[in-house]
């Protein structure tokens, strides 16, 4: 009888990708197809300008029209690779969130990304309009944003493997730790060397506005999810 039970019993397979997430990397990897077609130059200089150690002068390439262009539909696709990110290791985290419908979850999570995205963007508009540093403004909001968009088109690959490669899902989660630490990394020595050196603001207030716009959130983060993540990885 026991036996007949685990028969009728539907078999989940460890290897299953849910429908929503599978659709959203054809539509991810369509964007990037697009991305790459149309502005392969823009996308190359992104690559090598989180690959060096010191950022190459590309002003001239970085500002023209139809690389701003570029940059918006990069901008995008970093957007919708954090959500996928965020949507695969949450649930990990809120237990409740294993019952909860897949696609209204996922836009859920889509519109916080991009409202915090939105919310810290004009919080330095706002910080440099303020202190009237409306032009270091401009250039942090630049470099870092460098630094988003080479993040997405590193991580999309990685988070592929993830989802889709069952041998290659636990290496490639410890990597897209590790990435993601050196990501936020170098954003926080970016910014403040931006604002040591371009804008003579003092070591003590560079430091204090790293820490409230980059580093504070973080830790807050790695306070909440760090016993997880040690969970996954035992």
């Amino acid at each position: 009888m026991n036996e007949l039970n685990q028969l009728k019993e539907p078999l989940v397979r460890e290897d299953f990708v849910i429908p929503i997430i599978g659709i959203s990397f054809l539509l991810l990897f369509l964007l990037l197809v697009f991305i790459a077609y149309n502005f392969r130059a823009y996308t190359s200089t992104i690559l090598l300008n989180n690959i060096r150690v010191k950022n190459s002068n590309e002003k001239s390439v970085l500002e023209s029209s139809r690389n701003k262009k570029g940059g918006m539909w990069l901008t995008i696709f970093f957007l919708f690779t954090v959500t996928i990110l965020v949507f695969n290791f949450l649930p990990h985290f809120l237990n409740h969130l294993s019952s909860f419908n897949h696609f209204g979850y996922l836009f859920l999570i889509l519109g916080a990304v991009v409202f915090l995205f939105a919310f810290k963007y004009m919080l330095k508009k706002i910080i440099g309009k303020v202190f009237q540093k409306e032009r270091l403004t401009e250039m942090s909001v630049s470099q870092l944003g460098i630094k988003d968009k080479g993040y997405g088109l590193i991580l999309f690959p990685l988070l592929i493997l993830y989802n889709f490669s069952l041998p290659l899902k636990e290496i490639s989660f410890i990597i897209i730790l590790c990435i993601s630490c050196v990501y936020f990394l170098l954003r926080w020595i970016n910014g403040f060397l931006v604002g040591i050196k371009h804008g003579n603001i003092p070591y003590f207030y560079a430091f204090l506005y790293i820490c409230t716009l980059e580093i504070i959130p973080v830790a807050l983060a790695i306070k909440v999810f760090s016993k997880p993540i040690l969970s996954i990885l035992a």
